[in-house]
């Protein structure tokens, strides 16, 4: 993939990075983005020499989620445009859980709702001190997507998922790690070095024993996760159709209160 690419794939020995690469617009989701994402992840399931994936963001921000300026650009048609991004986007998060390899999300800056779920679709998380979990969606009159809503209840329970998903939850790398959302928070500085040792540390399992892991653990809430994603497409798009949402994005888009 060329350096342009909204999506960059590289391999170093056993290690597939894939790196979102919009930072201009910090590396906010359209539908360009998903499907290049979608087609990495796919290609990455015929790799055979991969065995450890590390998913990061290029510039300030691993992920600020939806583009929401290209939102407000197609108002006259908010529900078509938006599940012309939700489908692939959501194939990502499907193929990130069926890789037969873990996959370490390297998180700083701005996770901001579909970059949220993103990370969460991933089995690990490293994270930067300073970044920032921001649920994001109820700024906008959206439920989630990207099966957020199914992985808050999957770590936090029910209740404080729901109070989170409905308040816009904003949590710091500290709060996340005491909650169970990141695995690891490291200096800023430290990142970098801090997925590398891990990356390090996968490695050095067995081989064939890490794939099998990979695919008992997530093999538990699959089917599962595939229905729910159906009904967080189906609930985004019946929000998107209201005339609450496309106030609310043109709002936020022209950066003046809802």
């Amino acid at each position: 993939m060329s350096g342009t690419s909204p999506v960059l794939l590289s391999q170093q020995g056993a290690v597939v990075t894939l790196t979102l690469n919009r930072p201009d617009r910090m590396n906010a989701l359209d539908s360009g983005m998903a499907e290049v994402l979608r087609d990495a992840i796919e290609a990455i399931h015929s790799n055979a020499t991969a065995r450890v994936v590390v998913l990061r963001g290029e510039g300030r921000s691993f992920c600020s989620g939806g583009d929401v300026a290209a939102m407000h650009a197609h108002a006259g048609d908010l529900p078509g445009f938006i599940e012309q991004t939700i489908n692939p986007f959501h194939a990502c998060v499907l193929g990130l859980q069926r890789l037969q390899m873990p996959v370490i999300a390297c998180a700083h800056g701005a996770l901001a709702g579909g970059g949220f779920s993103l990370a969460m679709a991933c089995d690990f998380v490293v994270s930067a001190r300073s970044a920032r979990f921001v649920v994001a969606y109820p700024k906008l009159g959206a439920p989630a997507d990207g099966g957020l809503s199914f992985f808050m209840v999957q770590r936090l329970g029910s209740a404080r998922a729901l109070e989170a998903l409905t308040t816009g939850g904003q949590f710091t790398a500290e709060q996340a790690l005491q909650l169970g959302l990141v695995n690891r928070v490291v200096d800023d500085e430290a990142l970098q070095q801090a997925t590398e040792k891990w990356v390090a540390e996968l490695l050095a399992v067995a081989p064939q024993s890490l794939s099998e892991l990979k695919v008992l653990v997530a093999a538990q809430s699959a089917p599962a996760l595939q229905a729910h994603l159906d009904r967080e497409k189906a609930a985004f798009l019946r929000c998107a159709a209201t005339p609450d949402f496309a106030a609310r994005v043109a709002a936020f888009a022209q950066k003046r209160p809802a």
